[in-house]
């Protein structure tokens, strides 16, 4: 009886301060994306995310959207469960606590006046910090976030980027910048490519290739296209800088895809040889059609290959609406054998923190074509079900 009353106490404390009791998941809600708690029992703030494994643990880095813009990192043995490892970087609120908070002196103590100015410039709590990408640069060590900087009015359009020693940072904020563009000679005359849209850098993700080069894809031109760069060797910059105009070249060292598409939210993986790359349309907080290309080589020629999602009978969420969710990152868990997930937000405008998460297999052809499909409460062994083969889908639908 006593251990009854302790255990109703504890349980009775814990509700109070944490407003819902954890229960260990062994499976995805998929596309009726309930709440997400962690460990516990909080809702998981990482919208707009990336999931990926490094070393023994899956980590998933995304937005936080409750109270602040710091940038979340949840840690997960198994992909269901995941324990909230902190902060990855936390912005600052006054250009005074780079000099006297312990954490900001810790990080930013040895730098200039000038240079401490530039850091508050980049990650002060007004500021619109957004899509957080990692990368582990296997050579140097270093954990590296890249991530969507910009001011309260989005006029910025920069790329963000941080840097740390151990994946659990903390991130040491380095530099926020706009990515290439072209020489002025090279534009046409649309109105989507005048001279102050060109080098914006909004939705990005990061992709490392079989070689260990890494790539960051981000739309840009006011969202009117989207943009392949290649980074340098610490994964810390452009491997050929945006400035002077032309020393990067189109195609080589980066490119420029789909002008006047109006794309963003880039999420991509490779299989077998191929490269996918599935955006959305550009219609803020609302979700829209997604699309999907197909490349045989990152600076090569891009097929598209339309939308990916499937209309089937009697599902809760359109197919022609991204089942209403936004690509975000494909995650990949047997990239040799095509297991892939595909994360999507469902973002709710009214209340951003309650946004919610749908993770849902990517089907792939026989002859390599993806599909999604309104999946619901299903686990990683629907993965080997699957088998990369879209004839059978008698168990798609609520597993």
């Amino acid at each position: 009886m006593k251990q009854t009353t302790l255990l109703l106490i504890l349980v009775s404390v814990f509700v109070s301060v944490n407003g819902q009791v954890p229960i260990a998941q062994d499976a995805f809600d998929g596309i009726t994306a309930n709440v997400w708690l962690d460990t516990d029992g909080n809702s998981i703030q990482a919208h707009g995310g990336q999931v990926q494994k490094i070393g023994d643990k899956w980590w998933w880095i995304g937005e936080n959207r409750d109270g602040n813009r710091n940038i979340c990192l949840y840690s997960s043995d198994d992909l269901y469960n995941w324990k909230n490892e902190g902060y990855a970087m936390r912005v600052v609120s006054t250009r005074e606590m780079l000099d006297t908070d312990p954490y900001f002196k810790n990080l930013y103590g040895n730098l200039t006046r000038a240079e401490k100015d530039a850091v508050y410039d980049g990650i002060r709590s007004n500021r619109v910090i957004e899509r957080p990408k990692l990368i582990h640069n296997e050579k140097t060590g270093k954990y590296i976030i890249w991530f969507h900087a910009d001011d309260s009015n989005y006029g910025a359009a920069a790329a963000g980027v941080a840097i740390a020693d151990e994946i659990t940072g903390p991130y040491r904020f380095i530099n926020r910048s706009r990515l290439h563009r072209l020489p002025d000679e090279e534009y046409g005359d649309e109105w989507y490519e005048a001279a102050n849209y060109r080098g914006f850098a909004r939705d990005m993700n990061l992709f490392k290739d079989d070689d260990g080069t890494a790539y960051i894809i981000y739309s840009s031109e006011e969202n009117r296209t989207m943009f392949i760069s290649r980074l340098n060797n610490d994964y810390t910059d452009l491997a050929v800088p945006q400035t002077p105009v032309g020393l990067a070249k189109n195609g080589v060292d980066f490119i420029r895809l789909f002008p006047g598409a109006q794309r963003e939210a880039p999420a991509m993986f490779k299989y077998n040889g191929k490269y996918y790359l599935i955006t959305s349309g550009a219609t803020g907080w609302t979700p829209n059609q997604a699309r999907y290309w197909m490349a045989d080589e990152i600076f090569g020629q891009w097929k598209d290959m339309g939308d990916p999602c499937v209309s089937e009978p009697d599902i809760p969420y359109p197919a022609h609406l991204t089942f209403r969710t936004q690509s975000t990152n494909i995650l990949p868990i047997d990239p040799a054998n095509g297991k892939f997930i595909y994360m999507g937000d469902r973002w709710n405008s009214g209340n951003l923190k309650d946004s919610r998460y749908v993770w849902l297999p990517v089907f792939i052809s026989p002859t390599g074509e993806i599909s999604l499909h309104s999946v619901s409460n299903w686990d990683l062994s629907f993965l080997e079900t699957i088998n990369n083969v879209l004839g059978n889908l008698k168990t798609v639908n609520n597993k």
